[in-house]
């Protein structure tokens, strides 16, 4: 009976006998075949494999030829394993489980299983009946092949993520040492990978060495910084925090060991939970101001009692960092802390208020297992321990929708709350709205200069504003050019000016784990295909006018207004610019939100079936019909989605 192995150098072993597989393309059909164990594989997929750089003429009887010889090496070992011609290719018929890949892939299921049922046990020894089948990396001596590269990657990544599951069932475990000694070698290999930079911090703090976990944080922020321009994400963050508190990672004692009221209540506050600052943190002086305006009224009489200022912008336009930035440069203002709460999850999907609170509950020392469950208690509980603290200042980063936010305002006098959305957020009460618009050129410039090094920006400054350009002057989009440059130090500016200005271009605005395309969509999640239809049909270098819009949509005016409001709203459209010669207005889609429309909209387009609408507050100003100088007079509220 033959058993396969692609984990490592592909082999075929018939007991105890290795078999001799052929020359490399006899190899590589084999390990086509057994990606898809008795199922069939295209001959289209298996001549891509085979010939990558484009097949000879004779590549179908070739194959042919392959396969014969590889059929009869296989048959003559094992009468059960065989190649049969079936349209539209060939399938191997092997029992899957013959295969270390599906037994390798089949133990990592089950061990995942095991942990949604919190038995770090089971994890443990499922996940090490997986892991001994791993041999290296898969098709080893193969490479070259794309579509075996490819499968190669895909296996490599559900490894890692798998040693992930592992690394914390061990931990559970108390098996800090050995985690250590296999997770040390992993984080240098892959050393923007937050999960396996945790537990390497666990396991130290496990061992008692607090101060190693807390100098390898260190570690991972400034190589963040340097090479990505971005800080550690919420998980590390909250483990730097929890090892400087003093927490150990162990579970929290019996019910009967807990502390009483009174030692829990008099348990101080952390001053600050705010996520770390950027050290390159460039321009949004007027708008900083702006978001914190009134802080010194808290130190004198009459204090300020509440203030609430909704931080909003287009998607990658820096609203977090900014309102970071602020929020750190008030200092000691705010002696009763100084509070952070990220309202989207790790993949962009809003949190619930009840989660929210609970953290929020937390960090004002309210122990884990004392919560309530109902929203309602929650924020009674939360009220009730802001009463008799001073000046506090809350960061919710990331709203979703009003409803969000509204239990999560504190009603303490003199907190102040700053709230950042894509959202404007319009119905909440009494909020002061900052809109944050781009980076000027000079401070995209200056960002860059940052990143990259002043000589290299300063030796082509046309290509610097050209790559300025190219990213919209969003300081997201300008982060990841600039790291790009700043790990390819020979590549001239000019070089990812030209890429960048190229169709295709958000392929290349990829970084580590940061991806802007995915960051722009979580942005325009509630952007329908009819406005990227439009956008496509009206989004030009040149901009439009509402003339245009109204040919767009078959001479509908009314339709046409809406359908800009509805734009600018969901900010996919810019406000007009000043009125032409001609006495028109002009809107401008910005460059990404063209490349993001020209791959989303349905096409080919020809015409743009109406949009729903966005849910606004109801302006005092008619908009159902196109003014006599032909502009559009847009509303200021309405809500477009995180």
């Amino acid at each position: 009976m033959i058993s396969f192995g692609i984990l490592g150098p592909l082999t075929a072993t018939a007991g105890a006998r290795p078999l001799a597989l052929g020359p490399y393309k006899q190899q590589l059909l084999l390990a086509s075949l057994l990606c898809e164990p008795d199922a069939v594989v295209s001959v289209d997929h298996l001549v891509d494999t085979l010939w990558s750089e484009g097949p000879p003429k004779s590549a179908a009887k070739n194959l042919q030829v392959y396969v014969h010889h590889l059929r009869r090496t296989l048959e003559s070992a094992d009468d059960d394993v065989r190649i049969l011609l079936q349209r539209p290719g060939y399938r191997l018929t092997v029992d899957p489980a013959r295969v270390d890949r599906v037994n390798f892939e089949q133990g990592i299921d089950r061990a995942r299983r095991a942990t949604a049922e919190s038995d770090p046990g089971v994890v443990d020894r499922l996940m090490a009946g997986a892991m001994k089948l791993w041999r290296g990396r898969p098709f080893a001596g193969l490479e070259g092949a794309q579509p075996l590269d490819e499968e190669a990657d895909r296996l490599h990544e559900r490894r890692l993520a798998a040693l992930e599951v592992w690394f914390s069932a061990r931990l559970a475990l108390g098996r800090h040492q050995e985690v250590l000694e296999e997770v040390e070698p992993l984080v240098g290999a892959n050393p923007y990978r937050e999960q396996l930079r945790a537990h390497h911090m666990r396991a130290l703090r496990g061992l008692g060495r607090q101060s190693d976990a807390l100098l390898a944080y260190d570690e991972v922020r400034r190589l963040f910084s340097l090479e990505l321009g971005l800080e550690p994400g919420t998980a590390l963050r909250q483990l730097q925090q929890e090892i400087l508190s003093g927490y150990d990672g162990r579970p929290d004692p019996a019910p009967a060991d807990l502390p009483s009221r009174a030692q829990v209540e008099s348990r101080p506050c952390a001053t600050s939970q705010l996520p770390p600052g950027i050290s390159d943190f460039t321009g949004r002086l007027k708008e900083s101001a702006e978001i914190l305006p009134d802080v010194t009224a808290h130190s004198v009489e009459p204090a300020v009692p509440w203030q609430l200022t909704v931080v909003t912008g287009r998607p990658g336009v820096g609203k977090s960092s900014t309102a970071i930035a602020a929020a750190h440069a008030a200092g000691e203002i705010f002696p009763g802390g100084r509070f952070h709460v990220d309202l989207a999850d790790e993949n962009g999907a809003p949190r619930s208020p009840e989660d929210a609170l609970a953290d929020l509950l937390r960090d004002l020392g309210r122990p884990a297992e004392r919560l309530p469950r109902r929203l309602a208690d929650l924020v009674r509980l939360y009220r009730a321990r802001l009463t008799g603290r001073g000046p506090m200042l809350f960061l919710l980063d990331n709203a979703y929708d009003e409803a969000q936010v509204r239990p999560l305002l504190p009603s303490a006098p003199m907190s102040t709350t700053v709230v950042t959305s894509c959202s404007r957020l319009a119905a909440l009460d009494g909020a002061r709205l900052v809109e944050l618009a781009p980076l000027s050129t000079a401070d995209s410039v200056e960002l860059l200069r940052r990143i990259v090094g002043p000589e290299r920006v300063d030796s082509e400054p046309a290509a610097a504003v050209g790559i300025a350009r190219a990213c919209d002057r969003l300081p997201l989009a300008l982060r990841i050019a600039g790291a790009q440059l700043a790990a390819r130090r020979a590549w001239p500016l000019t070089r990812l000016a030209a890429q960048l200005g190229a169709p295709g271009s958000l392929d290349l605005f990829t970084v580590g784990d940061v991806d802007l395309r995915g960051r722009l969509m979580r942005g325009y999640q509630g952007v329908a295909p009819q406005d990227w239809a439009l956008i496509r049909l009206l989004g030009t270098s040149a901009g439009f006018t509402f003339d245009d819009a109204v040919r767009v949509l078959d001479g509908d005016v009314v339709r046409a207004g809406r359908s800009l409001d509805r734009l600018h709203d969901l900010r996919l459209c810019d406000w007009p610019a000043p009125a032409g010669p001609d006495g028109a207005r002009t809107f401008h889609v910005p460059v990404l939100v063209q490349a993001l429309a020209r791959e989303l909209a349905p096409g080919p387009v020809w015409s743009v079936p109406p949009a729903p609408p966005v849910p606004s507050i109801p302006s005092m100003r008619s908009h159902t019909a196109a003014p006599a100088d032909g502009f559009l007079r847009l509303p200021v509220s309405g809500r477009a989605p995180v």
